[in-house]
């Protein structure tokens, strides 16, 4: 029989994205926070609560025999609701410059950056990393 660890099924507690500018891969790298990681675990939280409290508006109106609405989401808040997801888990990134200027990683200047229109390739990719399991597997990830 093999020695096989349930270790080894483990998703990484952080990994590395390697940012893609214009088709090419760069030097500027993102760490995110893997799935068993706090902040990733805060944010499954807090979406669960959402969820739970729009199920239970739902279910409120139509026991009152009411139909329920869902809210009108704008595409900005829509996009804000996008970056918040990604910035949730953004736990940094490496040096880069802006304009010829140092552009540290602050919370605030992660979603500055992830609201410009211009940089929507930036959000698209932070997204679909997230959303991809194999992000976050030990031979991928830092580990």
């Amino acid at each position: 029989m093999d020695d096989f660890d349930l270790d080894q099924i483990d998703a990484a507690d952080e990994a590395e994205m390697r940012v893609i500018a214009n088709g090419n891969p760069t030097e500027w790298i993102w760490r995110f926070a893997g799935p068993g990681h706090d902040r990733t675990i805060a944010q499954t939280n807090r979406l669960s609560r959402e969820r739970l409290h729009r199920d239970r508006e739902q279910e409120q109106a139509r026991v009152n025999g009411k139909k329920w609405k869902a809210p009108d989401e704008s595409v900005d808040e829509i996009r804000e609701r996008n970056v918040k997801f990604v910035t949730d888990r953004l736990l940094g990134w490496s040096p880069v410059k802006m304009g010829g200027e140092d552009y540290p990683f602050t919370p605030e200047n992660a979603k500055k950056l992830l609201l410009d229109r211009r940089k929507s390739a930036l959000l698209v990719q932070a997204l679909e990393f997230l959303g991809e399991d194999q992000s976050f597997t030990k031979t991928s990830a830092i580990g």
